[in-house]
């Protein structure tokens, strides 16, 4: 773990991005953590890098409007909930649920 992080790339030697990495960007961004130091503190650059390639959310602009979440970043981040949220379904998702929202 990195110091100042709160996410952990060790545990994932592979090069590939997890789903997980991003969906925690939009998480975080839907839940207002919108500042550039607070959202790179908490997920990883290049998932914050896919999420701007993928249009799920908009850059900061200036020093006082932070990131945001398009319209398809809310509705990719609103099915995942529907389909992952605790006390849904027989399977139990409390890792995948970790994984993204941190909780």
């Amino acid at each position: 773990m990195q110091a100042g992080r709160f996410f952990d790339n060790a545990a994932n030697d592979s090069p590939e991005l997890p789903e997980t990495a991003v969906l925690r960007v939009l998480w975080m961004t839907a839940q207002g953590m919108v500042w550039p130091w607070l959202l790179q503190s908490l997920c990883r650059p290049d998932a914050i890098k896919q999420a701007l390639a993928a249009d799920l959310i908009w850059a900061p602009v200036g020093d006082h409007l932070g990131y945001h979440i398009t319209d398809a970043g809310r509705r990719r981040i609103v099915d995942w909930y529907r389909e992952n949220r605790p006390g849904i379904g027989p399977h139990d998702n409390a890792e995948l649920w970790r994984a993204v929202t941190m909780r």
